[in-house]
C-alpha cells in the first residue's frame, strides 16, 4: 500500500475515543493468518459438534452486542418497513432479533448447507406475530438475486472467513443487489481481540470447535485500513464514514446509497 492509500485508509477511519494504553495495543502489528477455522472445513466435523459451536455463537452475538450494533446501524441506513438480506447468517439469530426489532422481511443466506440445517433444526426464526423469514444456501460472491433486489445487505462476522480477492467480490455483490445501503461488521485483528477471544472461549465454552475458532477468527480478521482497502477495490466510494470502530475489536463498514 502506498503512502497515499495508507493517508486515504487513516481519514476515512473514524476511531471512537480510546485511552492511549488501548490505542498503543491496537496499534501493535499482530499477522493475520491463513490457516482457515474448523468452520470453513467440515468434513469430519460432526453435526452435534457444528451446532453446539453455533449456538456458542449465538450466545456470543447477544452477549458482545454484535447484534444489537447491527441492527444501530441499520435503522440509521434504512426506515421501516424494509427488506433486508443477511449475508453469512449462520444460525439466522441476527435475523431474529431483526425481526423482533420491528415492521421487515427478511432473506438468511449462508454457503453452508450444513450451516442452515442447524438452523432450522433451532427453529429461531418461529416468531409468532412477526414475517417470516426464509433461508438460501448461495455464496456470498455470486449472490442468486437482480440489482437492488434489497432495501439493505447486512454481513456479521463473516468477512474473516475470506480471503482478500473473495471478501472484495462479496462486497462487491452486497452493493450491487443493495437498493438503500451495506452494513458490514467484523472483528479487529488485534491483540486485545486475540486475548479476548482466547480468555472468552474457554471461561465460557467446553467445545473444542469453539475454543479453536474463536481464537482462529481474531487471527484471520481485517484491521479498519484493510477493511478500506477492500471496500476500495469492490468499488465502494470511500469517505470519512465508510469504515468506524466500535471499541477496540469491532469495526463496521457502510455503504449508503441515494434512495
Amino acid at each position: 500500500m502506498d503512502a497515499k492509500t495508507g493517508r486515504d485508509a487513516r481519514q476515512a477511519t473514524r476511531h471512537t475515543q480510546l485511552s492511549p494504553p488501548l490505542r498503543k495495543a491496537m496499534q501493535t502489528r499482530l499477522a493475520r493468518s491463513l490457516v482457515p477455522e474448523l468452520l470453513d472445513q467440515l468434513d469430519g466435523v460432526s453435526s452435534d459438534l457444528l451446532c453446539a459451536n453455533l449456538r456458542d455463537i449465538v450466545r456470543y452475538n447477544r452477549l458482545l452486542g454484535a447484534n444489537r450494533l447491527m441492527l444501530q446501524l441499520v435503522k440509521k441506513i434504512v426506515p421501516m418497513p424494509y427488506c433486508g438480506l443477511d449475508v453469512g447468517a449462520g444460525m439466522g439469530d441476527f435475523v431474529h432479533d431483526a425481526l423482533l426489532a420491528g415492521d421487515c422481511s427478511w432473506v438468511a443466506l449462508d454457503a453452508s448447507d450444513d450451516v442452515l440445517r442447524c438452523r432450522d433444526a433451532a427453529r429461531l426464526s418461529a416468531l409468532e406475530g412477526c414475517r417470516e423469514s426464509c433461508s438460501i444456501a448461495a455464496s456470498g460472491c455470486s449472490l442468486p438475486f437482480f440489482d437492488a433486489a434489497f432495501d439493505v445487505v447486512t454481513c456479521s462476522q463473516t468477512l474473516h472467513h475470506l480471503e482478500p480477492a473473495k471478501a472484495s467480490a462479496l462486497l462487491r455483490e452486497c452493493a450491487r443487489v443493495a437498493r438503500r445501503g451495506v452494513v458490514v461488521v467484523d472483528l479487529n485483528r488485534s491483540f486485545i481481540t486475540l486475548i479476548g477471544a482466547w480468555m472468552l472461549t474457554r471461561l465460557t465454552s467446553r467445545n473444542r470447535m469453539t475454543r479453536a475458532d474463536g481464537v482462529q477468527s481474531a487471527r484471520r480478521a481485517y484491521t479498519p485500513d484493510e477493511a478500506i482497502d477492500l471496500a476500495r477495490a469492490a468499488g465502494w466510494p470511500i469517505t470519512p464514514n465508510t469504515v468506524e470502530l466500535h471499541g477496540p475489536t469491532r469495526w463496521s463498514l457502510q455503504l449508503r446509497n441515494v434512495p
